[in-house]
């Protein structure tokens, strides 16, 4: 039933779109001559916009009328916005050149304006040149500079245009992970945001499918593309195009054709020459696989004229890649030879890893019927290595570095060889001079050996003798100091046995103190729970708004200063707070209190395991509370959605750095925590003072409090 009133909405949308859009043409054609200067120029480009897609020639008219009108009034951004639609007039009749030099000329207005949004447009009109005309490096450099803007600018519908722009780049260059990325990317925002464009971004994964072989998965994306298209009542001949394909390699040739032609039917009803020489080329392969060569092979030119007239040079050599196909079936090796040269030629060009490849295999196909079975192996080779011989250039320079480098080695090894047969030489030839000395040194040395065990032996008999006398004066002294240690020993005895009743007495009066201290924190988080018990029925049975909200305020302080009593009472150490613990039941008991969703306002707590004595956590309770309550109050009016961030950690000279920051609105100008005007600013003051911390706020994308100080003593 949801998905049946859905559909509805979305017709309606669609149809009032197009009836606002003609009443719109209509408003701005009446007024036109009753316009002057800026507004003038401000219609004439509206309509222009509004005549792109059903009358290029009207649109150009009003697009060259808003040009001279603007430069005459030296209005830039009129100019800009005119070139522009100058610009789409003539990439839409293919004079691509003009086409992007009137969209630099805007683009450099914009850039001076600053105006970022028309200039990610701009980047993304010249990257579909670049990519129609198969440069798909530069198409993928304009792309990502139009991502990079709408990613700046939190345009979620311009991001999933340009996700969608960089997968079908990275698809045509055989980067399925990276295309499929990107699809995926896409996909997730138009979903989210129930974007018309959602069949492009199913078509385009489905695409990719097709190439990882995976039909049934191709042919779900295809059958959801062209239900989208038919509920929008928008053009479906390429998703057509693509379900006819997936039967074709499915060999259910009849639904093939059945789809393709329906494809063929309606994009000539309008006129679009490239996507009628797609449907073509693709006809031409169903009647190649049922055997009709002569249909296919009257198809395929028809294409290849079509697609070299449009200048479409990824479908050219595609298409010529196919006739070089057909041909070689019918063993007409010269026009074989041609068109697959051909296509080789213009795949390199604009590298069509794809083609290159299924070039190669035919290549080797033609050599091999030509039993030329050397070149037929080298095509086979470079089929298989195509991705590193041809794409990968710095690959290959390593490779010549790394053979260049090995023989350098080789040389420098074989040289070392000689060297070392060199020396080999030289010592058999000394060999027989250094005999006779080296025999007359060893008995020189048995010599001296001899001598010096002699001498060894008569000092080891004297060394004995005084040894004797030591070790006797050595027995003496150690019963000596036996005695004493003895008696050291009873010494140490009786004062552990002291030490250890006075341990026992301090462990007790210890023990005592604790469970006083438990007690006093236990009682003082009761009476705070008391005095918020009390302010919340005062808050119940007040009926003025500003007493409410000052006696809430004050139950959210008293219960910060709660949270740390009740943190010392559940601690074993009723010295230190677990801050990190603390600060999630602090955010916690707010969202609580004044009814916050965490998927409205989404809490991010970053806190290193810092302990803080309670001097220290108290402030920094207050501190917390009061920006986190300020932020849910005031930066996050009308439902706002956006998150508060708190991180804390301690650098190696002890500093702690605590930053809290949210995404919602920025501070009024009259704000300022230094000179406060409201109870709330005056704690803030109040406790930075008391925590003797520099303090910086930074308001940027919302409110960031940025504070440095060191633990407060006990």
């Amino acid at each position: 039933m949801y998905k049946k009133k859905y559909q509805i909405f979305l017709i309606l949308v669609i149809l009032t779109t197009n009836l606002f859009s003609l009443s719109k043409i209509d408003s701005l054609e009446t007024i036109l001559d009753n316009l002057n200067g800026h507004e003038k120029i401000n219609a004439l480009n509206r309509l222009s916009n509004l005549y792109r897609i059903d009358n290029s020639e009207i649109s150009y008219d009003y697009a060259t009328q808003a040009l001279e009108l603007a430069k005459t009034s030296n209005d830039q951004k009129g100019i800009a916005d005119a070139l522009n639609g100058v610009g789409h007039y003539f990439r839409k009749i293919h004079e691509f050149e003009e086409a992007i030099n009137n969209f630099q000329q805007a683009l450099e207005i914009y850039r001076k304006l600053k105006s970022n949004s028309d200039i990610a447009n701009i980047y993304n009109n010249i990257g579909h040149i670049y990519w129609f005309q198969g440069y798909f490096s530069k198409s993928l450099d304009y792309y990502k500079r139009s991502l990079g803007i709408s990613i700046a600018l939190g345009d979620e519908h311009s991001q999933s245009i340009s996700y969608n722009n960089l997968g079908t780049v990275y698809y045509r260059l055989g980067m399925y992970d990276d295309s499929m990325k990107n699809f995926l990317k896409s996909l997730s925002i138009r979903e989210e945001i129930n974007d018309p464009l959602l069949h492009s971004t199913l078509n385009n994964l489905g695409n990719i499918y097709v190439r990882l072989s995976d039909h049934s998965k191709a042919l779900e994306m295809y059958q959801l593309s062209l239900e989208h298209k038919r509920k929008l009542q928008i053009n479906t001949e390429s998703t057509l195009n693509n379900i006819g394909n997936i039967y074709l390699k499915l060999k259910d040739y009849d639904s093939a054709l059945k789809y393709l032609s329906e494809a063929l039917k309606i994009n000539e009803e309008n006129k679009n020459e490239k996507e009628i020489a797609s449907s073509l080329n693709n006809i031409a392969i169903v009647y190649e696989e049922l055997g009709k060569t002569d249909e296919a092979l009257n198809n395929y030119q028809k294409a290849l004229t079509l697609k070299k007239k449009v200048k479409d040079l990824f479908g050219y050599a595609n298409t010529a890649k196919n006739l070089g196909d057909i041909f070689l079936k019918k063993e007409d090796y010269k026009q074989a030879n041609l068109y697959l040269s051909e296509s080789l030629e213009i795949a390199k060009k604009i590298r069509a890893r794809d083609i290159i490849k299924d070039i190669y295999e035919l290549k080797s196909q033609y050599y091999y019927q030509k039993a030329d079975y050397e070149n037929a192996y080298l095509y086979k080779k470079n089929c298989s290595c195509m991705k590193d011989s041809l794409f990968n250039e710095e690959t290959g320079d390593k490779i010549t570095q790394y053979r260049n480098n090995f023989t350098i080695e080789k040389t420098l090894k074989e040289k070392e060889l000689l060297l070392k047969d060199n020396q080999i030489y030289k010592l058999q030839v000394e060999k027989d001079k250094s005999w006779r000395f080296s025999l007359f040194l060893m008995v020189l040395l048995l010599v001296s050996i001899g001598i010096f065990l002699i001498h060894n032996i008569m000092k080891r008999n004297k060394l004995n003798a005084i040894l004797g006398k030591v070790n006797e004066d050595l027995e003496n002294r150690i019963d000596q100091r036996t005695a004493e240690i003895l008696e050291t020993n009873e010494n140490l005895k009786n004062e552990i046995e002291v030490r250890k009743e006075t341990a026992d007495k301090l462990k007790s009066s210890l023990d005592e103190k604790d469970v006083m201290l438990k007690e006093i924190h236990h009682r003082v988080k009761n009476n705070l729970q008391v005095l918020t018990s009390i302010l919340n029925i005062q808050a119940r049975a007040s009926t003025n708004e500003e007493t409410i909200k000052m006696l809430k305020n004050t139950h959210s302080r008293i219960m910060s200063m709660s949270l740390v009593q009740e943190q010392l009472y559940s601690n074993n150490d009723l010295a230190v707070v677990d801050f990190k613990l603390y600060v999630k039941l602090l955010v916690n008991n707010i969202y609580t209190a004044y009814r916050v969703r965490e998927s409205r306002i989404r809490p991010i707590i970053n806190i290193q395991d810092i302990e803080l004595n309670v001097n220290t956590a108290i402030p920094c309770g207050l501190l917390i509370n009061e920006i986190v309550v300020n932020a849910v109050k005031h930066g996050f009016n009308d439902n706002k959605k956006g998150e508060i961030k708190i991180n804390m950690s301690k650098d190696e000279n002890e500093f702690i750095h605590l930053e809290i920051s949210n995404t919602g609105a920025v501070l009024p100008d009259n704000i300022d925590y230094k000179k406060p005007e409201t109870t709330g600013l005056e704690l803030i003051r109040i406790i930075i003072i008391q925590l003797s911390a520099e303090v910086e706020v930074i308001q940027k994308n919302g409110v960031l409090y940025k504070l440095k100080f060191k633990k407060l003593k006990n």
